[in-house]
Protein backbone atom coordinates (compact mmCIF):
# COMPACT_ATOMS: atom_id res chain seq x y z
CA UNK A 1 0.00 0.00 0.00
CA UNK A 2 3.08 2.26 0.68
CA UNK A 3 4.13 1.87 -2.57
CA UNK A 4 1.31 2.79 -4.23
CA UNK A 5 1.24 6.11 -4.15
CA UNK A 6 5.07 6.28 -5.41
CA UNK A 7 4.26 4.63 -8.11
CA UNK A 8 1.43 7.47 -9.30
CA UNK A 9 3.95 9.92 -8.49
CA UNK A 10 5.79 8.70 -10.52
CA UNK A 11 3.32 8.21 -13.26
CA UNK A 12 1.77 12.20 -12.83
CA UNK A 13 5.52 13.33 -13.41
CA UNK A 14 5.77 11.31 -16.47
CA UNK A 15 2.49 12.53 -17.94
CA UNK A 16 3.51 15.95 -16.79
CA UNK A 17 6.96 15.79 -18.46
CA UNK A 18 5.75 13.77 -21.99
CA UNK A 19 2.66 16.67 -22.02
CA UNK A 20 5.49 19.44 -21.14
CA UNK A 21 7.46 17.82 -24.47
CA UNK A 22 4.27 17.91 -26.62
CA UNK A 23 3.60 21.34 -26.31
CA UNK A 24 6.91 22.16 -26.87
CA UNK A 25 7.15 20.39 -29.94
CA UNK A 26 3.66 21.71 -30.87
CA UNK A 27 5.63 24.96 -30.76
CA UNK A 28 8.59 24.83 -32.76
CA UNK A 29 5.63 23.11 -35.56
CA UNK A 30 3.72 25.75 -35.25
CA UNK A 31 6.59 28.43 -35.67
CA UNK A 32 8.43 26.22 -38.08
CA UNK A 33 4.92 26.61 -40.03
CA UNK A 34 4.37 30.28 -39.64
CA UNK A 35 7.86 30.89 -40.59
CA UNK A 36 8.00 28.29 -43.65
CA UNK A 37 4.72 30.57 -45.04
CA UNK A 38 5.14 34.22 -46.15
CA UNK A 39 3.02 36.68 -45.03
CA UNK A 40 3.72 38.80 -48.78
CA UNK A 41 5.68 38.25 -51.83
CA UNK A 42 8.99 40.08 -51.92
CA UNK A 43 9.91 43.06 -53.48
CA UNK A 44 11.29 42.24 -57.11
CA UNK A 45 14.83 42.43 -57.85
CA UNK A 46 14.33 45.80 -60.07
CA UNK A 47 12.50 47.33 -57.11
CA UNK A 48 15.36 46.61 -54.68
CA UNK A 49 18.19 48.02 -57.18
CA UNK A 50 16.06 50.60 -57.82
CA UNK A 51 16.31 51.71 -54.05
CA UNK A 52 19.72 51.62 -54.20
CA UNK A 53 20.18 53.52 -57.16
CA UNK A 54 22.40 56.70 -57.28
CA UNK A 55 19.43 58.24 -59.22
CA UNK A 56 17.23 57.75 -55.92
CA UNK A 57 15.58 61.10 -54.82
CA UNK A 58 15.76 59.52 -51.44
CA UNK A 59 19.85 59.94 -51.10
CA UNK A 60 20.32 63.45 -52.55
CA UNK A 61 17.74 64.96 -50.33
CA UNK A 62 19.22 62.88 -47.15
CA UNK A 63 22.62 64.56 -48.45
CA UNK A 64 20.94 68.03 -48.37
CA UNK A 65 19.53 67.79 -44.68
CA UNK A 66 22.96 67.01 -43.66
CA UNK A 67 24.14 69.86 -44.95
CA UNK A 68 21.28 72.29 -42.95
CA UNK A 69 22.84 75.02 -40.73
CA UNK A 70 21.70 74.90 -36.70
CA UNK A 71 18.27 76.40 -36.24
CA UNK A 72 18.33 79.65 -34.79
CA UNK A 73 16.97 80.03 -31.11
CA UNK A 74 14.08 81.04 -30.90
CA UNK A 75 12.57 84.43 -29.34
CA UNK A 76 9.59 87.32 -29.80
CA UNK A 77 6.17 87.22 -29.35
CA UNK A 78 5.01 84.99 -31.91
CA UNK A 79 3.35 82.49 -29.85
CA UNK A 80 0.12 80.94 -32.27
CA UNK A 81 -1.27 78.27 -30.21
CA UNK A 82 -2.11 76.54 -33.68
CA UNK A 83 0.98 76.93 -35.27
CA UNK A 84 2.68 75.20 -31.98
CA UNK A 85 0.79 72.45 -32.05
CA UNK A 86 1.46 71.97 -35.66
CA UNK A 87 5.49 72.11 -34.87
CA UNK A 88 5.24 74.90 -37.83
CA UNK A 89 7.36 77.26 -35.61
CA UNK A 90 10.44 77.42 -38.12
CA UNK A 91 8.62 78.38 -41.24
CA UNK A 92 6.60 81.04 -39.23
CA UNK A 93 10.20 82.48 -38.46
CA UNK A 94 11.46 82.21 -41.55
CA UNK A 95 8.10 83.48 -43.46
CA UNK A 96 7.58 86.46 -40.30
CA UNK A 97 10.63 88.33 -39.54
CA UNK A 98 10.87 88.53 -35.55
CA UNK A 99 11.23 92.33 -34.40
CA UNK A 100 14.51 94.04 -35.39
CA UNK A 101 15.42 92.00 -38.40
CA UNK A 102 16.67 89.31 -35.70
CA UNK A 103 20.40 88.49 -37.59
CA UNK A 104 20.49 85.17 -36.52
CA UNK A 105 17.20 84.49 -38.96
CA UNK A 106 18.40 86.35 -41.26
CA UNK A 107 21.47 84.58 -41.40
CA UNK A 108 19.64 81.20 -41.56
CA UNK A 109 17.24 82.21 -44.20
CA UNK A 110 20.55 82.89 -46.43
CA UNK A 111 22.36 79.81 -45.51
CA UNK A 112 19.33 77.58 -46.21
CA UNK A 113 18.40 79.38 -49.56
CA UNK A 114 20.72 77.37 -51.81
CA UNK A 115 19.03 74.28 -49.85
CA UNK A 116 15.34 74.85 -50.65
CA UNK A 117 16.24 75.71 -54.19
CA UNK A 118 18.23 72.24 -54.12
CA UNK A 119 15.69 70.38 -52.97
CA UNK A 120 13.03 71.70 -55.65
CA UNK A 121 15.29 70.62 -58.26
CA UNK A 122 15.72 67.39 -57.19
CA UNK A 123 12.13 66.95 -56.98
CA UNK A 124 11.39 68.56 -59.98
CA UNK A 125 14.55 66.24 -62.29
CA UNK A 126 14.40 63.09 -60.34
CA UNK A 127 11.30 61.09 -60.34
CA UNK A 128 11.19 59.21 -57.82
CA UNK A 129 12.24 58.62 -54.12
CA UNK A 130 12.09 55.19 -52.60
CA UNK A 131 13.14 54.11 -49.00
CA UNK A 132 15.52 51.62 -48.21
CA UNK A 133 14.60 50.74 -44.99
CA UNK A 134 17.60 49.59 -43.47
CA UNK A 135 16.68 49.61 -39.93
CA UNK A 136 13.48 51.73 -38.04
CA UNK A 137 15.89 53.76 -36.31
CA UNK A 138 17.32 54.64 -39.66
CA UNK A 139 14.30 55.45 -40.97
CA UNK A 140 12.83 57.26 -38.39
CA UNK A 141 16.11 59.43 -38.43
CA UNK A 142 15.53 59.56 -42.11
CA UNK A 143 11.72 60.98 -41.41
CA UNK A 144 12.93 63.73 -39.42
CA UNK A 145 15.43 64.85 -41.99
CA UNK A 146 12.86 64.70 -44.82
CA UNK A 147 10.58 67.02 -42.22
CA UNK A 148 13.24 69.27 -41.69
CA UNK A 149 13.59 69.50 -45.35
CA UNK A 150 9.51 70.15 -45.74
CA UNK A 151 10.05 73.00 -43.06
CA UNK A 152 12.79 74.88 -45.17
CA UNK A 153 10.45 74.81 -47.89
CA UNK A 154 7.55 76.26 -46.16
CA UNK A 155 9.83 79.24 -45.22
CA UNK A 156 10.86 80.01 -48.09
CA UNK A 157 7.64 79.98 -49.51
CA UNK A 158 6.50 82.59 -47.08
CA UNK A 159 9.19 84.24 -47.55
CA UNK A 160 9.24 84.82 -51.08
CA UNK A 161 5.96 85.84 -50.66
CA UNK A 162 6.72 88.44 -48.92
CA UNK A 163 9.71 89.30 -50.88
CA UNK A 164 6.98 89.59 -54.15
CA UNK A 165 8.30 86.48 -55.78
CA UNK A 166 5.37 84.75 -56.79
CA UNK A 167 7.17 82.16 -58.81
CA UNK A 168 9.63 80.88 -55.86
CA UNK A 169 6.65 80.91 -53.42
CA UNK A 170 4.47 78.14 -55.79
CA UNK A 171 7.72 76.49 -56.57
CA UNK A 172 8.61 75.69 -52.77
CA UNK A 173 5.16 75.20 -51.68
CA UNK A 174 4.90 72.55 -54.58
CA UNK A 175 8.14 71.22 -53.27
CA UNK A 176 6.58 70.33 -49.73
CA UNK A 177 3.49 69.38 -50.83
CA UNK A 178 5.68 66.43 -53.37
CA UNK A 179 7.98 65.88 -50.91
CA UNK A 180 5.51 65.00 -48.80
CA UNK A 181 3.49 62.63 -50.76
CA UNK A 182 6.82 61.16 -51.51
CA UNK A 183 7.83 60.07 -48.01
CA UNK A 184 3.70 59.26 -47.69
CA UNK A 185 3.23 56.62 -50.19
CA UNK A 186 6.26 54.51 -49.56
CA UNK A 187 7.47 52.78 -46.89
CA UNK A 188 5.63 51.55 -43.65
CA UNK A 189 2.82 52.87 -41.52
CA UNK A 190 5.74 56.07 -40.34
CA UNK A 191 6.15 57.22 -43.22
CA UNK A 192 2.61 57.36 -44.24
CA UNK A 193 2.11 59.47 -40.75
CA UNK A 194 4.77 60.92 -41.02
CA UNK A 195 4.37 62.34 -44.96
CA UNK A 196 0.65 63.45 -44.49
CA UNK A 197 1.71 65.61 -41.58
CA UNK A 198 4.46 66.86 -44.06
CA UNK A 199 1.20 67.63 -46.65
CA UNK A 200 -0.54 69.02 -44.18
CA UNK A 201 2.05 71.60 -42.71
CA UNK A 202 3.05 72.45 -46.54
CA UNK A 203 -1.14 73.34 -47.55
CA UNK A 204 -1.81 75.47 -44.39
CA UNK A 205 1.53 77.59 -45.55
CA UNK A 206 0.56 77.25 -48.87
CA UNK A 207 -3.03 78.82 -48.18
CA UNK A 208 -0.97 81.69 -46.42
CA UNK A 209 0.48 82.64 -50.02
CA UNK A 210 -1.34 86.60 -50.81
CA UNK A 211 -3.20 84.68 -54.03
CA UNK A 212 -5.34 87.61 -54.51
CA UNK A 213 -2.33 89.57 -56.02
CA UNK A 214 -1.31 86.99 -58.22
CA UNK A 215 -1.97 86.60 -61.84
CA UNK A 216 -4.97 84.32 -63.39
CA UNK A 217 -2.32 82.19 -65.26
CA UNK A 218 -0.05 81.92 -62.18
CA UNK A 219 -3.38 80.64 -60.22
CA UNK A 220 -4.04 78.28 -62.97
CA UNK A 221 -0.72 76.46 -63.33
CA UNK A 222 -0.53 76.32 -59.18
CA UNK A 223 -4.08 74.33 -59.85
CA UNK A 224 -2.58 72.00 -62.68
CA UNK A 225 0.45 71.02 -60.80
CA UNK A 226 -1.92 70.28 -57.88
CA UNK A 227 -4.11 68.40 -59.71
CA UNK A 228 -1.24 66.01 -61.59
CA UNK A 229 0.76 65.81 -57.38
CA UNK A 230 -2.93 64.91 -56.09
CA UNK A 231 -1.57 64.94 -52.50
CA UNK A 232 -4.80 63.61 -51.02
CA UNK A 233 -5.06 60.07 -52.95
CA UNK A 234 -2.84 58.23 -50.45
CA UNK A 235 -3.05 54.10 -50.33
CA UNK A 236 -2.78 53.44 -45.95
CA UNK A 237 -2.65 49.91 -47.51
CA UNK A 238 0.84 49.64 -49.12
CA UNK A 239 2.26 50.99 -46.05
CA UNK A 240 0.50 47.95 -44.34
CA UNK A 241 2.50 46.18 -46.75
CA UNK A 242 5.49 47.23 -45.50
CA UNK A 243 4.88 46.54 -42.26
CA UNK A 244 4.31 42.98 -43.44
CA UNK A 245 7.78 42.98 -45.13
CA UNK A 246 9.24 44.11 -42.29
CA UNK A 247 7.77 41.53 -39.91
CA UNK A 248 9.04 39.04 -42.75
CA UNK A 249 12.73 40.10 -42.25
CA UNK A 250 12.29 39.67 -38.45
CA UNK A 251 12.74 43.77 -37.43
CA UNK A 252 10.17 43.51 -34.98
CA UNK A 253 10.77 39.90 -33.66
CA UNK A 254 14.07 40.98 -32.33
CA UNK A 255 16.24 43.64 -32.44
CA UNK A 256 19.44 41.49 -32.82
CA UNK A 257 19.40 39.32 -36.01
CA UNK A 258 21.58 36.74 -34.05
CA UNK A 259 19.31 36.10 -31.65
CA UNK A 260 16.25 34.98 -34.10
CA UNK A 261 17.83 31.11 -34.01
CA UNK A 262 16.78 31.33 -30.25
CA UNK A 263 13.45 29.32 -29.52
CA UNK A 264 12.23 32.22 -27.47
CA UNK A 265 12.50 34.55 -30.77
CA UNK A 266 11.39 31.73 -33.17
CA UNK A 267 7.54 31.77 -31.13
CA UNK A 268 7.32 35.53 -30.60
CA UNK A 269 8.16 35.71 -34.67
CA UNK A 270 5.44 33.06 -34.68
CA UNK A 271 3.30 34.92 -33.06
CA UNK A 272 3.57 38.15 -34.77
CA UNK A 273 3.67 36.45 -37.95
CA UNK A 274 0.07 34.55 -36.51
CA UNK A 275 -1.44 37.72 -35.81
CA UNK A 276 -0.72 39.72 -38.88
CA UNK A 277 -2.21 37.13 -40.95
CA UNK A 278 -5.40 36.95 -38.68
CA UNK A 279 -5.60 40.36 -38.19
CA UNK A 280 -4.77 41.92 -42.12
CA UNK A 281 -7.79 41.55 -43.43
CA UNK A 282 -9.30 43.67 -40.31
CA UNK A 283 -6.96 46.45 -41.33
CA UNK A 284 -7.55 45.93 -45.29
CA UNK A 285 -10.94 46.80 -44.19
CA UNK A 286 -10.41 49.69 -42.06
CA UNK A 287 -8.39 51.51 -44.86
CA UNK A 288 -11.05 52.10 -47.09
CA UNK A 289 -13.95 53.44 -44.04
CA UNK A 290 -14.34 56.75 -43.79
CA UNK A 291 -13.70 58.64 -40.58
CA UNK A 292 -17.26 58.68 -39.54
CA UNK A 293 -17.11 54.72 -39.68
CA UNK A 294 -14.34 54.27 -37.90
CA UNK A 295 -15.85 55.17 -34.00
CA UNK A 296 -17.97 52.15 -34.90
CA UNK A 297 -14.71 50.00 -36.82
CA UNK A 298 -12.59 50.52 -33.44
CA UNK A 299 -14.89 49.63 -30.77
CA UNK A 300 -15.38 46.04 -32.54
CA UNK A 301 -12.06 45.86 -32.68
CA UNK A 302 -11.22 46.65 -28.75
CA UNK A 303 -10.22 43.18 -27.79
CA UNK A 304 -7.77 42.65 -30.79
CA UNK A 305 -6.17 46.06 -30.14
CA UNK A 306 -5.37 45.76 -26.61
CA UNK A 307 -3.74 42.24 -27.68
CA UNK A 308 -1.33 43.99 -29.77
CA UNK A 309 -1.11 46.85 -27.49
CA UNK A 310 0.30 44.57 -24.33
CA UNK A 311 1.70 41.67 -26.12
CA UNK A 312 3.00 42.87 -29.74
CA UNK A 313 5.49 44.89 -30.68
CA UNK A 314 3.32 46.01 -34.17
CA UNK A 315 0.50 48.21 -33.87
CA UNK A 316 -1.49 47.13 -36.83
CA UNK A 317 -4.88 47.86 -35.23
CA UNK A 318 -4.63 51.20 -33.69
CA UNK A 319 -2.24 51.92 -36.24
CA UNK A 320 -4.93 52.06 -38.44
CA UNK A 321 -7.05 54.61 -36.83
CA UNK A 322 -4.11 56.82 -37.03
CA UNK A 323 -3.68 56.21 -40.67
CA UNK A 324 -7.31 56.68 -41.55
CA UNK A 325 -7.29 60.31 -39.36
CA UNK A 326 -4.66 61.13 -41.27
CA UNK A 327 -5.71 60.52 -44.72
CA UNK A 328 -8.86 62.42 -43.96
CA UNK A 329 -6.72 65.35 -42.90
CA UNK A 330 -4.81 65.47 -45.63
CA UNK A 331 -7.52 65.11 -48.07
CA UNK A 332 -9.49 67.53 -46.82
CA UNK A 333 -6.34 70.20 -46.42
CA UNK A 334 -5.62 69.62 -50.32
CA UNK A 335 -9.33 69.92 -50.92
CA UNK A 336 -9.49 73.28 -49.26
CA UNK A 337 -5.76 74.62 -50.84
CA UNK A 338 -7.65 73.73 -54.32
CA UNK A 339 -10.69 75.46 -53.24
CA UNK A 340 -9.00 78.53 -52.12
CA UNK A 341 -6.86 78.81 -55.07
CA UNK A 342 -9.74 78.86 -57.55
CA UNK A 343 -12.18 81.16 -55.32
CA UNK A 344 -9.44 83.85 -56.53
CA UNK A 345 -9.98 82.64 -60.19
CA UNK A 346 -13.20 82.68 -59.65
CA UNK A 347 -13.33 86.18 -58.36
CA UNK A 348 -10.88 87.38 -60.71
CA UNK A 349 -12.90 86.48 -63.63
CA UNK A 350 -16.52 87.10 -62.58
CA UNK A 351 -15.08 90.05 -60.25
CA UNK A 352 -16.71 88.40 -56.89
CA UNK A 353 -16.84 84.94 -54.48
CA UNK A 354 -18.84 82.65 -55.98
CA UNK A 355 -22.23 82.17 -54.12
CA UNK A 356 -21.74 78.06 -53.23
CA UNK A 357 -18.80 75.82 -53.97
CA UNK A 358 -21.05 74.29 -56.62
CA UNK A 359 -19.88 77.30 -58.60
CA UNK A 360 -16.47 76.43 -58.78
CA UNK A 361 -17.09 73.51 -61.10
CA UNK A 362 -16.46 72.60 -63.97
CA UNK A 363 -14.81 76.04 -65.24
CA UNK A 364 -12.23 75.62 -62.17
CA UNK A 365 -12.39 72.48 -60.63
CA UNK A 366 -13.28 69.25 -61.63
CA UNK A 367 -15.08 68.48 -58.57
CA UNK A 368 -16.73 70.22 -55.55
CA UNK A 369 -13.53 70.44 -52.29
CA UNK A 370 -14.50 67.66 -49.88
CA UNK A 371 -14.39 67.70 -46.26
CA UNK A 372 -13.92 64.41 -45.42
CA UNK A 373 -14.69 64.56 -42.28
CA UNK A 374 -18.13 65.07 -42.96
CA UNK A 375 -17.93 63.37 -46.32
CA UNK A 376 -20.00 66.09 -47.48
CA UNK A 377 -18.51 69.78 -49.28
CA UNK A 378 -16.36 72.30 -47.10
CA UNK A 379 -18.75 74.70 -45.34
CA UNK A 380 -18.73 77.92 -47.01
CA UNK A 381 -20.69 81.00 -47.04
CA UNK A 382 -20.31 84.36 -48.93
CA UNK A 383 -20.05 87.95 -46.24
CA UNK A 384 -19.22 91.61 -47.26
CA UNK A 385 -17.25 90.78 -49.99
CA UNK A 386 -15.21 87.74 -48.76
CA UNK A 387 -15.66 84.43 -47.62
CA UNK A 388 -15.74 81.88 -44.60
CA UNK A 389 -14.94 78.04 -45.43
CA UNK A 390 -13.89 75.63 -43.20
CA UNK A 391 -14.22 71.60 -41.99
CA UNK A 392 -15.88 70.38 -39.41
CA UNK A 393 -12.59 68.46 -37.79
CA UNK A 394 -12.65 65.51 -36.04
CA UNK A 395 -15.23 66.25 -33.64
CA UNK A 396 -18.04 65.68 -36.22
CA UNK A 397 -19.98 68.49 -35.65
CA UNK A 398 -20.27 72.16 -37.02
CA UNK A 399 -19.47 74.92 -35.05
CA UNK A 400 -19.97 77.29 -37.47
CA UNK A 401 -16.65 78.15 -38.25
CA UNK A 402 -15.22 78.46 -34.78
CA UNK A 403 -11.47 78.43 -34.85
CA UNK A 404 -11.41 76.20 -31.69
CA UNK A 405 -13.28 72.99 -33.10
CA UNK A 406 -13.37 73.62 -36.66
CA UNK A 407 -10.22 73.70 -39.45
CA UNK A 408 -10.73 77.75 -40.58
CA UNK A 409 -9.19 78.02 -44.65
CA UNK A 410 -7.16 79.66 -44.80
CA UNK A 411 -6.32 79.42 -41.37
CA UNK A 412 -5.78 81.80 -38.45
CA UNK A 413 -2.08 82.08 -39.65
CA UNK A 414 -2.85 83.76 -42.81
CA UNK A 415 -3.77 87.04 -41.84
CA UNK A 416 -0.77 87.39 -39.53
CA UNK A 417 1.12 86.92 -42.48
CA UNK A 418 -0.64 88.61 -44.52
CA UNK A 419 -0.38 91.74 -41.96
CA UNK A 420 3.63 91.24 -42.80
CA UNK A 421 3.21 91.96 -46.18
CA UNK A 422 1.78 95.61 -46.25
CA UNK A 423 3.91 96.45 -43.49
CA UNK A 424 7.00 97.85 -45.39
CA UNK A 425 9.36 97.63 -41.95
CA UNK A 426 9.21 94.23 -42.17
CA UNK A 427 10.25 93.49 -46.14
CA UNK A 428 13.67 92.64 -47.37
Amino acid sequence: MRKRPRRQSAKRTIIILATAVALLTVLVLAARSYRAAPLIEPETPEMLAKRLAPDNAYHALLALADDLPDRPTRSGPFSLGVLRRRGALLALELGIRRPDDDPEVVQYIEATRPIAAAVAAVLEEQSYLCAPIDSLDANTEALEAFHNLARILGGHALHAAQRGDAEDAMRFSLAGLKLGKAVASDGPLENFLKGSSMIDQCAIWAMCLPWDRYAEEELRAFLRALDALDPADLDICAAFDWELRLIEAGTYASSESAQRSGLRERLKDAALRRFARKGIDNVREAAQLSHAELQTWSSQHQRLRGVEHELLPTRLISGVEDAVIARTNTATHADALRALVALELYRKNHGTYPETLDALTPEFLDTVPIDAYAAAPLRYSRKNGSYTMYSIGTSGQDDGGDPKNDYLFPPPLAAQFQATLEDPDTDT
